[in-house]
């Protein structure tokens, strides 16, 4: 869908509901602009304060249900999702909501972060894995069936491919490609295999799919808010701590920060995890955080930036840095 048509369809659904429009407060789009996956509008549904969000997702999703499902199991007394008014699924990939908006003038956490916030926001992350169901709400699909070592080489395969068909279009428009067999290939092999060997025995778990700090609002020191459900599914354990820091650190800090400040960085969020992992329980932690960073830096590698509309120079800059810091892994230097 163009933008025109999400304005078209958000007129529509006032027209259907009484939602009030007022303005557009966010675009999502999938890796480039062009491809606008969601816009959320603010306004007002039966005299309160709400949003209103129209998806066409690349990506398979029912993000009002599970929202709702969310709403109806949680007993969290601080964390909570905003109230679901209204909602239609047009299609596996595309539908709508009228949601609460988030109360007061609380803010999202921000990135990166200090060392005061970081425990803030792993206090709320173990709040959350406790009131979030470990059932799904729907039958799952067959990617969510696979071994873990499967289903990530399944999504790295589909990010190879989005990579492949970005730097053939600059090929064949005469401009700089980015990735450089001689040099992504090996970095690829090495990190296939350190997926296989780590995840080939780790369970799938249910969650969120996408706990970071622009999906955390704070609305006081006792009341807090996840957000976007858009991307709840099985993943392998331990994807959401390789989430949370790929976030904060490889892919949400500033770029022109440097390697150094990037590591130390990472550094900080593994200790802390190694530290709430008495209580996430998880199994050879060391190994599993080493492997989930990998898979998130060579996702990073193939769609967050040879993929994106990102310029050139920032493209380069990125990918420099993640190959010193997944080869760094991939050595077991961290």
């Amino acid at each position: 869908m163009i933008f025109e048509e999400y304005n078209m369809l958000a007129k529509r659904i006032c027209k259907e509901t009484g939602f009030v429009l007022d303005k557009i407060i966010y675009k999502g789009d999938y890796y480039r602009k062009e491809n606008l996956r969601n816009v959320i509008f603010s306004g007002s549904y039966k005299n309160r304060p709400c949003i209103l969000k129209i998806y066409n997702d690349k990506r398979l999703t029912d993000e009002p249900l599970s929202l709702k499902y969310f709403n109806e199991k949680n007993k969290s007394k601080i964390f909570n999702a905003p109230k679901l008014y209204k909602y239609e699924i047009v299609s596996g990939r595309t539908g709508w909501f009228i949601a609460e908006k988030l109360p007061g003038k609380g803010s999202f956490f921000t990135q990166p972060m200090e060392d005061k916030k970081r425990k803030e926001f792993l206090k709320i992350y173990l709040e959350y894995r406790k009131n979030f169901s470990q059932k799904p709400h729907r039958k799952l699909i067959l990617p969510e069936n696979l071994r873990s070592d499967e289903f990530y080489i399944f999504r790295v395969h589909r990010w190879l491919e989005l990579a492949v068909v970005a730097d053939q279009q600059e090929y064949l428009e005469n401009r700089r490609t980015i990735l450089k067999s001689r040099e992504f290939i090996p970095i690829y092999r090495n990190s296939i295999e350190i997926i296989r060997k780590e995840f080939k025995d780790r369970k799938m778990a249910w969650c969120h799919g996408h706990f970071k700090p622009h999906e955390i609002y704070k609305a006081s020191d006792d009341e807090y808010y996840i957000i976007d459900f858009a991307h709840t599914k099985m993943y392998p354990e331990g994807y959401e701590l390789g989430f949370i820091i790929w976030a904060d650190w490889i892919i949400g800090a500033d770029w022109k920060l440097g390697y150094e400040n990037c590591k130390i960085g990472i550094i900080k969020w593994i200790n802390e995890m190694k530290a709430i992992n008495k209580k996430l329980k998880l199994k050879k932690f060391d190994s599993l955080i080493r492997a989930s960073l990998i898979e998130r830096c060579l996702g990073t590698i193939l769609a967050d930036v040879t993929a994106s509309d990102r310029p050139f120079t920032e493209k380069k800059t990125r990918v420099k840095l993640l190959y010193k810091l997944i080869n760094e892994l991939i050595d077991n230097k961290f």
